[in-house]
């Protein structure tokens, strides 16, 4: 598989003198998920950051191949444009032909379940609704890399559990490479070929646990013992890097 990111040695210390990170090296390649868990602070964000560009390492390198969407953890939906509108935004800031806009949207839109909901403003949507708005958005552009800073965090734990099954199977269908940023272990198994652990700040990669199961992930695998065992693994990868 080709590779879509990748950091080697990556370091970064802001202008007053705060290390953020240090020597973190991680790479995704196309079709693969990759999820990031560490201590609050340690500098997950901020990698995600200098992974889409906003903002540049002060040491070691970065490589991107082809495009990147950045999923944020609030869904930064326009709020006087109905859903459509907010799903092909990107499309028309690209200029792209209006029939190419009006296909790709409607067809990402069948794909998030919210086909129904095309003309509704974001006030008229659920958490979760605005939530696979979010997606669609990023979707649509059919990028080569995802960025996920925690997008279900402020859901209730059944609408999160159900987004992940859908994200799950949105991403099937596409070989996008994704690097996902949570606080959940359960959330990180259950989406993720690997899981990196992160020390606390500078933030460095200290722990890879691949993740041994299949393409196909249902709701009752999160009930399974191999699913509870590789979860304590990594919270227990965790407990060491700060211990009470």
């Amino acid at each position: 598989m080709s590779v879509v990111f990748s950091s080697t040695s990556a370091g970064l210390i802001y202008p007053d003198g705060t290390q953020a990170l240090q020597d973190t090296s991680v790479s995704v390649s196309a079709g693969e998920f990759v999820s990031i868990v560490g201590p609050s602070g340690c500098g997950k964000s901020t990698l995600l950051r200098m992974a889409s560009g906003l903002i540049g390492q002060t040491s070691g390198s970065l490589n991107r191949s082809g495009t990147v969407q950045f999923v944020f953890q609030d869904s930064t939906l326009l709020p006087w444009r109905t859903v459509r509108k907010n799903v092909s935004l990107n499309l028309e800031l690209q200029k792209i032909d209006q029939p190419t806009i009006d296909q790709r949207t409607s067809a990402v839109l069948e794909l998030v379940g919210l086909a129904d909901s095309a003309d509704k403003l974001p006030r008229q949507l659920s958490g979760g609704m605005k939530m696979r708005t979010s997606l669609a958005r990023s979707l649509v552009c059919e990028p080569d890399l995802y960025l996920f800073d925690e997008p279900f965090a402020a859901l209730d734990e059944f609408s999160r559990e159900r987004l992940n099954i859908e994200l799950r199977n949105m991403l099937s269908t596409r070989n996008a490479g994704s690097l996902f940023v949570t606080h959940s272990i359960a959330e990180a198994v259950f989406l993720s070929h690997r899981v990196l652990v992160m020390s606390p700040r500078p933030g460095t990669i200290v722990n890879e646990f691949q993740i041994p199961f299949g393409q196909h992930r249902d709701q009752d695998l999160r009930y399974s013992s191999e699913f509870a065992r590789v979860s304590g693994e990594i919270a227990q990868s965790l407990r060491e890097l700060s211990p009470l």
